[in-house]
């Protein structure tokens, strides 16, 4: 069975360590189990644009060089591919300055000067070998005479910048709907990462749940129950964590995720002074709208030096900043899927989340459900977690249970399974 996959996730993570979270993820992560499956004849592609497909293919170059015999490049430019080359290595020594905020705004600029050339100059070629299945991770499909397959397959992972357009920027809204438009609803077939978003997305496109597909997501192997005090307390150090207990969310610093009322509740319990000698720990990038984050904890003089936040955090360094918290709190107002909790509870972290969308769906009966814009349910919830041992410990072992249900072996075995049920 020929499968060609769309990957430009993977050159937009490996050009920002940003973006290696969510779909970068769940590329690596099913290629690396579908390659060990005998049924699939495996071909990667970045249809996105020419800038992208270069990247796609420094990824490759740096991080699979194993597969890229198998990477298709479609794009042709009447741009020489050295001045290609000069800039994406400019643009690679930028990112990974220490002092990279300076040339932000410059690398902007630049980056959207070069990006109107190339498209002026390029466009993709057509893909005339015949396959079976056309998958996309992520972005709108290319026209049928483009490429020819016998089925194409879309990844939906949420439908959340149609449900809540207010927390999403308009451009991202903007490309979110091509991706969709993209869709043939009666000939078409996605694979959705929850039941929820199946539920969702099928209301929202009038596409028959017969199209539609489940496969749930998994935390990765790395992320495992750290029980060396040491190798955590040095991780705790590297992104300035003081020593002692701490409360952990991680997400993208953004609305949806809800951090401000995290942030709020906490405040309310130090002023009850019920939390006196426990930090609270927020890892994660800057999202849209990350301002009002750090403006709600500057208003608070309360709450200088023990709101803690560590900006990104390097994969090997996640497992023992988890595995260090009390406990995990992930109160986000809506979820594709869920990964963070997810992850909590493989590191063996008591999980407290919302009652929304798919997180049930993940967590289950091994974590704690609150509605995630109830301030007062949040706060009991923390507080009642943190006064009670015994309910750590039965969170801890039913979250680690739990958490063996997903796997992404099994994630990957069920997409080849629902493509040869698409072609049969």
């Amino acid at each position: 069975m020929k499968v060609l996959y769309e990957v430009s996730n993977l050159g937009i993570g490996y050009k920002d360590d940003k973006a290696r979270t969510g779909v970068f993820r769940v590329i690596e992560n099913v290629i690396d189990e579908i390659l060990k499956l005998p049924d699939v004849e495996p071909r990667f592609i970045s249809y996105m644009n020419f800038f992208e497909a270069a990247l796609t293919r420094r990824y490759f170059e740096q991080q699979r060089p194993d597969l890229l015999n198998k990477m298709i490049e479609l794009w042709n430019t009447s741009l020489d591919s050295n001045k290609v080359h000069l800039y994406l290595n400019i643009l690679e020594s930028i990112q990974t300055n220490q002092s990279r905020t300076i040339f932000n705004r410059a690398k902007r600029k630049i980056q959207s000067s070069f990006l109107s050339i190339i498209e002026r100059l390029s466009v993709p070629n057509n893909f005339l070998e015949k396959i079976d299945i056309y998958h996309s991770f992520f972005y709108a499909f290319p026209s049928h005479y483009k490429i020819q397959a016998k089925a194409r397959v879309m990844t939906i992972y949420d439908i959340i910048p149609l449900l809540m357009p207010d927390v999403f920027e308009k451009q991202l809204i903007k490309s979110f709907k091509k991706n969709l438009a993209s869709i043939d609803i009666n000939k078409d077939w996605v694979i959705c990462i929850s039941e929820s978003t199946k539920r969702d997305f099928c209301e929202l496109m009038k596409m028959s749940e017969e199209r539609a597909f489940v496969t749930h997501l998994a935390a990765s192997n790395n992320f495992y129950k750290q029980t060396n005090q040491e190798k955590i307390q040095i991780a705790c150090q590297k992104y300035g964590i003081p020593k002692g207990k701490y409360i952990l969310g991680l997400s993208t610093l953004e609305p949806r995720k809800n951090n401000q009322r995290l942030i709020k509740c906490y405040y309310q319990l130090l002023l009850e002074k019920s939390l006196e000698d426990i930090y609270l720990v927020l890892v994660g990038s800057k999202g849209w709208l990350y301002d009002e984050i750090f403006e709600t904890v500057n208003s608070y003089p309360e709450l200088k030096n023990k709101v803690i936040f560590t900006g990104y955090v390097d994969d090997e360094d996640l497992s023992s900043i988890y595995s260090g918290a009390t406990l995990f709190v992930y109160p986000s107002l809506y979820e594709g899927f869920g990964l963070p909790p997810l992850e909590a509870m493989q590191c063996g972290v008591p999980v407290i989340t919302s009652n929304t969308s798919s997180l049930p769906e993940v967590v289950g009966d091994a974590g704690i459900m609150i509605n995630p814009k109830d301030e007062d349910a949040l706060c009991q919830a923390i507080l009642n977690l943190l006064n009670n041992s015994d309910l750590q410990k039965e969170l801890s072992e039913k979250g680690l249970e739990r958490a063996k249900i997903f796997n992404w072996e099994k994630c990957a075995r069920e997409t080849v399974e629902i493509y040869q049920k698409i072609l049969s």
